[in-house]
């Protein structure tokens, strides 16, 4: 109960200081938190959860697994993890998979045995630039009138700064970051908005 009243990045802290399962085909070892570096942790957890699910009829080649993963640190910019370190996160997240190994010597592969691709992959949480819509027109005119453009601004700019660090790279502004989640299908394409943000980019 004392946890629940910390705040999410104490929990976050908590969370790193937690020991760590033993890494893919591995009888021992752990991995060890203190040398990995926070954003490429906490991108590789994302990556898995929303990426792979427990399956217990399902085996994935583990060098497939991770070069999908790869990829994808490609796309954003950023390091992957050793494939050991990549192991032991995935066994720390489903910690009861299991790693086989097959064909003969030299052309062995290890397949992780209990989990599969997602079929819908969920994309991690952004966050919300909309004002909340409320019961009635003039409650939402009423919180609308509560936010200054000096506030607007403040948040725009908090905004940018939490895109800079997910996503390994710089923005100017808030604009810019809508423009680069479009381009990067990290978002759908497909809305009003989005031609909008986009039009801009063929009217520069």
């Amino acid at each position: 109960q004392d946890v629940q009243k910390f705040s999410d990045s104490e929990k976050l802290y908590l969370y790193l200081q937690l020991p760590s399962g033993p890494s893919l085909g591995e009888k021992s070892g752990s991995l060890d938190l203190s040398s990995l570096n926070t954003a490429e942790y906490m991108h590789t957890c994302s990556w898995i959860r929303n990426h792979l699910e427990e399956h217990t009829d399902t085996c994935l080649p583990k060098q497939d697994v991770y070069d999908a993963y790869k990829r994808y640190c490609d796309s954003l910019c950023c390091r992957p993890l050793s494939t050991s370190n990549f192991g032991k996160i995935i066994r720390e997240i489903f910690p009861n998979i299991k790693a086989r190994r097959l064909g003969g010597r030299g052309q062995s592969k290890y397949p992780c045995v209990g989990i599969r691709t997602k079929t819908v992959v969920s994309l991690p949480p952004l966050p919300s630039l909309d004002l909340k819509v409320t019961e009635t027109q003039s409650e939402l005119t009423d919180l609308v009138q509560s936010y200054s453009s000096e506030v607007m601004e403040a948040a725009c700019a908090l905004t940018c700064d939490w895109a800079e660090k997910i996503l390994k790279r710089s923005f100017n502004n808030i604009v810019e970051v809508a423009q680069f989640l479009i381009q990067q299908h990290i978002i759908s394409s497909r809305s009003a908005h989005a031609d909008l943000v986009m039009a801009m980019v063929v009217s520069g």
